[in-house]
């Protein structure tokens, strides 16, 4: 059975999409309604109920199942860096994917991509001190010589002028 729907304005044929949206419902329930009453008398016929076979009420029954739950993937760990750019260090990529317009730009101008692994390594070895635990790097009293104890390297206080001035002229 076609119909020529052409003749229709537009506000009557949403119209008769509403009402068959309407009449679809309506016969999928009556539908529903009509196997649940024959699934019942079978179960009576056996000496069942439906309640025992399915082990719901029927009235549950005609409502829409759940759709299933999202399978959710774990969140993306961003890949370290595989190159970085020596002068930026906030400029990094992982090596993988269309390389980034700063790598093309720095291969353009010459450069090399071993430079930029260097940078990369480099950069990823003064992180690991950074985050390296505190009773591994050296105190501040570690890292100053002992009082009296000499030095190659000078220290201020000998070429501070009022201690050259308090010192007795060895020369006279």
């Amino acid at each position: 059975m076609t119909q020529n729907l052409s003749h229709y304005t537009l506000p009557q044929l949403k119209q008769l999409s509403a009402r068959i949206a309407k009449e679809i419902a309506k016969q999928e329930s009556a539908g529903k309604a009509s196997m649940l009453k024959k699934l019942q008398k079978m179960a009576r016929e056996h000496g069942l109920s439906l309640d025992e076979l399915v082990g719901t009420s029927g009235a549950t029954q005609t409502k829409p199942a759940k759709a299933p739950a999202k399978v959710t993937t774990a969140a993306r760990v961003p890949l370290p860096a595989k190159y970085r750019h020596p002068s930026n260090k906030e400029l990094a990529w992982s090596g993988r994917g269309r390389r980034p317009q700063w790598v093309e730009a720095w291969l353009a101008n010459g450069g090399a991509m071993d430079a930029l692994a260097t940078a990369a390594l480099k950069f990823d070895k003064r992180q690991a001190k950074l985050k390296a635990p505190a009773e591994s790097r050296p105190t501040a009293s570690e890292a100053l010589p002992a009082p009296g104890s000499r030095t190659d390297a000078p220290t201020p206080v000998e070429y501070a002028p009022d201690a050259l001035a308090a010192q007795p002229d060895a020369s006279v």
